[in-house]
This record gives structure tokens, sequence and C-alpha cells, in this order.
């Protein structure tokens, strides 16, 4: 927000006087209420910019602890992927011991021993 005047433009105005102008009071008092308007303005600006550049750091802190979650959980899932594979490897073999192991009883049963087959 561009302003015209800052409180000191409007202290240290001087104002000609004429025979027919306003009352100097009056105008000097408006112009006192008007400065002090103008310092609050200005206090509430200086508060306001203050709270942007902290909530602009919380805000590239909380970017950075959630790109570091992201890896972490990107990780997680890889090494999720990865167990996952070697327990699906685990029960293939398991799946295979257990056909070999009826294979060997059906060929009992029909008399053939399975450790002199080539």
């Amino acid at each position: 927000m561009k302003l015209n005047l800052d409180w000191k433009d409007i202290l240290n105005k001087k104002f000609k006087q004429n025979q027919k102008g306003y009352d100097p009071d009056e105008v000097d008092a408006f112009l006192d209420k008007i400065l002090e308007d103008y310092k609050s303005i200005d206090k509430e600006i200086d508060a306001l910019n203050g709270k942007i550049i902290s909530l602009k750091r919380d805000n590239e802190t909380l970017k950075a602890s959630l790109r570091e979650k992201d890896t972490v959980i990107s990780i997680q899932k890889s090494k999720n992927i990865a167990l996952s594979t070697s327990h699906q490897s685990s029960l293939d073999n398991l799946e295979l011991l257990q056909r070999c192991s009826a294979y060997e009883k059906k060929l009992y049963q029909m008399g053939i021993d399975p450790s002199k087959i080539k």
C-alpha cells in the first residue's frame, strides 16, 4: 500500500496564513488526529511485515520437514516392497517344497523310490 504522506510529512506541514483562511488551531488539531492515525498505521504495517517474515520462515521450515518426511516414506515404501518381494520368494520356495513333498509321497505310494530317479 503506497501512501502519499507519512506521519512526518503531516507533522512538518506549514500552511500560509491569510485573513480569510481557516482557524490555524483547528487545522492543527485536525492534523494532529491524522498524525496519530498515520503513526498507528505505520506501527500496524511494521507488525504485519514482521508477522509475514515469521510466517514465511515457518512455511519454509514446514516445507523442509514435509520433504524430509516424504523421503522417509519413500524409503520405507521401497523397503516394504523389497520385504514383500522377499516374503513372496519365501512363500514360493515353501510352496515348491510342499509340492516336492507331495510328489515324493505319491511316488512312494506307487512303489518308486524318488532318491533313485535321475
